[in-house]
């Protein structure tokens, strides 16, 4: 697969994942992943026993960063989740973190790139 190839499945994805509640890190994650036109998004702020507070569903897809403290906070929110009994989406942010390795990018904010190519 070429870039081109591997930003349009990246985007695929994401748009046929849109509908789920996802944890992000920051409002650049959320602005960006609302231009894709996720609605239900939840912003860390405080802490992650505060951030699960906010959930409304029992499913959620983690989309912290991929470098490594956004890697340490996606699996200590996964582990507390499961604990919580939430399914939690592991396989599609295994998806997006290896396309995000194809395309050189950690950082969720850095899909605006994708988007404006």
């Amino acid at each position: 697969m070429n870039t081109q190839e591997i930003e349009e499945e990246l985007l695929k994805l994401l748009k046929e994942n849109k509908e789920k509640q996802v944890i992000v890190e920051g409002k650049r994650d959320k602005k960006v992943l609302c231009l894709l036109g996720f609605k239900r998004i939840i912003t860390l702020k405080k802490g992650i026993y505060e951030t699960t507070e906010e959930l409304k569903k029992k499913e959620v897809l983690i989309l912290t960063d991929y470098d490594p403290e956004g890697k340490k906070i996606a699996h200590e929110l996964n582990r507390i989740l499961q604990s919580l009994s939430y399914k939690v989406d592991r396989e599609t942010r295994r998806k997006i973190g290896f396309m995000f390795t194809r395309l050189k990018i950690r950082k969720i904010e850095e899909l605006r790139g994708v988007l404006n190519e």
